[in-house]
């Protein structure tokens, strides 16, 4: 069986995003201007103000390893819990490697967007 991966067609910029993209550009350079240690995170926090989104605070890789984190963790100590004693790590290994997959599958998630 032949695999052909299909890509969708991305649609260039409108007129309208061109000019907005244009005036935040100038806007975005006259701030770095009059406040010269301007950095992109502040930048795109300001952005994820300007249309709205609830969460600009916070880096937003460090929310996603922790909260990992603390699955494997929980996950670990359900493991060792529900195999009552004996040796944890057949389980164990499986939960880990469980919780790497959906690791990698928040950030290849987020890579798209």
């Amino acid at each position: 069986m032949v695999f052909i991966p299909v890509v969708p067609h991305e649609r260039p910029p409108s007129g309208r995003a061109l000019d907005l993209g244009r005036r935040l550009k100038a806007e975005v350079e006259k701030f770095e201007a009059q406040y010269p240690g301007t950095s992109r995170e502040d930048l795109r926090a300001a952005a994820l103000l300007a249309i709205g989104e609830e969460r600009a605070s916070g880096p937003a890789r460090q929310r996603v390893a922790a909260v990992m984190m603390g699955l494997v963790g929980a996950l670990v100590a359900l493991g060792v819990l529900l195999n009552e004693g004996r040796a944890p790590w057949p389980i164990v290994s499986m939960m880990v490697a469980a919780m790497i997959a959906a690791f990698v599958a928040v950030i290849a998630r987020r890579a798209r967007r």
